[in-house]
């Protein structure tokens, strides 16, 4: 079983992969720091997004037209740090690592690396 701290960043974390496959996006913003980086990571690839408002629309154009949705397959959690990683797995086959960093609650950072990707 969990400790507190770590069901906590479990809890976290829920409702925002809930927001993201609903596509509320309103709702999806009260989970980011003003302030949030999210890298991503795609093979040597690498970009970085700084901001709230630019998470936000880098994020509504990856979704826009695609009905693709994922889950959550496994967690991993560093409460001394308040970080969780996450593997992620959409209804095509996708898969993800993403960690995240929080901070008071909200994300502050993210890294998101793309898997089996050539």
């Amino acid at each position: 079983m969990g400790s507190q701290p770590d069901q906590e960043l479990t809890r976290s974390l829920e409702p925002l992969f809930a927001a993201e496959n609903a596509r509320d996006w309103q709702r999806y913003a009260t989970f980011l720091h003003p302030e949030v980086v999210w890298t991503l990571v795609d093979g040597a690839d690498e970009r970085r997004i700084v901001g709230r408002e630019e998470y936000l629309a880098v994020i509504r154009r990856a979704y826009e037209g695609v009905s693709t949705r994922f889950r959550c397959v496994d967690m991993m959690i560093d409460e001394g740090r308040a970080r969780v990683a996450s593997l992620l797995i959409s209804d095509t086959g996708d898969r993800s690592l993403d960690v995240f960093d929080l901070e008071d609650g909200l994300i502050r950072r993210e890294w998101e690396f793309f898997l089996g990707r050539e």
